[in-house]
Formats: structure tokens, sequence, C-alpha cells
């Protein structure tokens, strides 16, 4: 399970509205909700706190101003110096900073006539589209929505719709409606935050190293990694060292690096790679004189694992029920062709130590 360590807390309410912090083991009123796990979870990162009556509302709504402050301490990079020229929102208001780094980050827009309608209760799509700038999903496009009122998804917001959903960063709704013009609560935006970082389809390349550090499994080291790459692979038994890894299992990205299977999560201890047995610079020729026993390090931007090889075996090249099947423990697994048959891979597991 992945941890932050930040330590300073940020409200979803600011200025005469600040609650005093309350943590979860205090909030009186969360016991049973649906949220509960997500609130508990948040609060403990120190990214949201609660009431001085040791509150924490969760069915309250959220303002468009306290949603981007509650954004600001993901450390987005800006990719614009465009500063925010709202009408509404002056250098005055507490909500300034948040909604000018928010703006530089991309993550936020305003409304016809340069307005951002700080104070507005922000809605489910307006939330939805926020959330989705910070996470990319490859099948969106092929996604089938289950909501029963899909045909009145705005032509704005249906890509980022259609983004989260294929994330599972959202699910179903009461009715099976997304009813997107509904005001987000405060509970759900935690959810919906909380899930959108837990995500493969989650864009790393958005936030700071600092976060990432920090949000990291305990039992792993953060390492810096270049944007462009997932990680390095290392297998000193076999001459393999910090082979870059890179998104993808087709023949352009295995040109360059070791291949990562989208269909295994990058921070959840779960890998599979993929790499061709000869002929470029990073590839697996050497993979058939590994051993059982042999360890196996991945270096990640969330932190470095150390796996002990435990299968070794040839698979047919159309079954890949090794790399997605369910796994006790975290395993890494590795593929490559074999030399003369066409018709097998070489599949390499190990477990974590």
């Amino acid at each position: 399970m992945k941890r932050f360590k930040w330590l300073i807390a940020i409200s979803l309410t600011f200025v005469a509205l600040i609650p005093t912090p309350a943590f979860a083991a205090t909030y009186t009123d969360i016991a049973g909700h649906t949220d509960e796990a997500y609130i508990t979870e948040y609060s403990s990162y120190g990214l949201v706190s609660g009431y001085p009556d040791g509150t924490f509302r969760p069915d309250a709504t959220i303002t468009r101003a306290e949603t981007v402050a509650l954004l600001d301490k993901l450390e987005l990079y800006p990719i614009t110096q465009k500063d925010s020229s709202f009408t509404d929102v002056l250098p005055t208001d507490w909500f300034y900073p948040y909604i000018d780094s928010a703006v530089k980050s991309g993550v936020v827009s305003g409304y016809e006539g340069n307005i951002f309608l700080p104070q507005n209760e922000i809605t489910r799509f307006e939330a939805i589209s926020i959330v989705s700038r910070l996470v990319r999903s490859e099948n969106y496009n092929s996604v089938q929505l289950p909501y029963s009122d899909s045909e009145d998804i705005p032509l704005w917001v249906n890509t980022s719709v259609r983004n989260l959903y294929a994330a599972g960063v959202i699910d179903t709704y009461p009715e099976n409606k997304i009813n997107g013009s509904t005001h987000i609560t405060r509970a759900e935006m935690v959810r919906m935050l909380d899930k959108a970082m837990r995500t493969y389809d989650f864009d790393t390349s958005r936030v700071s190293q600092t976060t990432l550090e920090n949000y990291t499994n305990p039992q792993a080291t953060a390492t810096e990694i270049p944007h462009d790459i997932l990680g390095y692979l290392t297998i000193e038994s076999i001459g393999i060292s910090k082979f870059p890894v890179k998104d993808g299992a087709d023949l352009e990205t295995i040109k360059t690096a070791i291949g990562h299977f989208s269909e295994t999560p990058i921070w959840d201890g779960n890998v599979g790679f993929c790499a061709h047995n000869r002929d470029y610079k990073y590839d697996f020729r050497n993979l058939k004189n590994i051993a059982v026993g042999d360890t196996v390090t991945y270096e990640t931007r969330f932190g470095t694992r150390n796996y002990q090889v435990t299968v070794i075996k040839p698979i047919a090249e159309t079954d890949w029920s090794d790399i997605t099947a369910a796994v006790e423990q975290n395993t890494l697994t590795m593929v490559t062709c074999i030399e003369e048959q066409p018709t097998k891979r070489l599949l390499v597991q190990a477990v974590q130590k």
C-alpha cells in the first residue's frame, strides 16, 4: 500500500471557514459512510482535515475554489506562465494563488466572460473534467459507459468521463445515472482524487518529484527517473544493468527499451515486461541464462523493489494468462522469444523479497 509522508494538512475550507484539523481517528460522522475508507486514508496523508467539532461533514458540498486548493498539494508542474486573469478572482482573495497555480498547470479553466465562479459549488462534471487532466487512459475511446443518461453527457466533458471510467476512477452511481450536474460532496471529491492517484493511468509527469517521492510504498526507496521512462531493470547475474523501461509492448517501444505491459500496474509491485531476444541495445538475449533464485531489481519513481526468480518456463506465444493472472505476492514477469521456436515464448517470474 502506498503512503504519503506530507506533514501539513490542507483543509477543504479557508479564511473564516477554516476548520481546526481533526483527523480520521476522531471523525464522529463517517462511520459506515460509503467513502469512509477513502476519507480515513486521505486524512492520514495530511491532505484533508475536518472541523473543530470533530466532524468531517462528508456529504457537504465543496466549492470550485476549495477544490482547486485541495489540488494544490499535488504540486502540479506548470505548463504555461500565463497568470490567472479572471475578473472575479482578485489577488487579495485567499484562493487567488491556488487558482493561479491551477491555471498555470492547465487543470482548470473558467467560464465564458472570463470568470471562474470560485464560490460556486462544483458539479460532478466539473470535478471529473479537472481530475481527468491528471489521468491518461489508453482505452477511454473504446469503453462502454454504463449510465442510462450517457446520451446527456455534454460534449465538453464526454472524453473526461470516458477517461476516468476507463481508468477506474469513477464507477456506477445511484439509479445507474451519472447525474453530472449534481453538486459533488467532500467525500466524493476525496474518493475521486485518491483513486486517481492509485490508478496505473495516473499521469506521473504532471506532478513534482517531491510528490512522487512522498507517494511511495514504505518498503521502497524513491528514485529520480526521467519523465520519458517508467523505470530501470537490473539483473546482475545475467549482465542486465539499469535497462530503461518504457510503456508499451509494440515494436517501436522495444527497439529502444524494455517494454512494459499496460495490463500490469506500475506501482503496486506487479509488473510485466517484454523485449526481443537479440539485435537491440536493451534486449533479453541473456534471459535464457537466468536461474531460479536470481535477484531482479526494478527502480521506479515510486521506489526500488527487489524480486527473486521463482518460475522459468516456455509458454505458447498466445498465452498471456501468467501475465494478467491475480497473484498473492507482488510478482515481476518477463517474456521474450525463444530461438528457433517461433510459437513459443520464455516466461520468467520473480516474487518480491
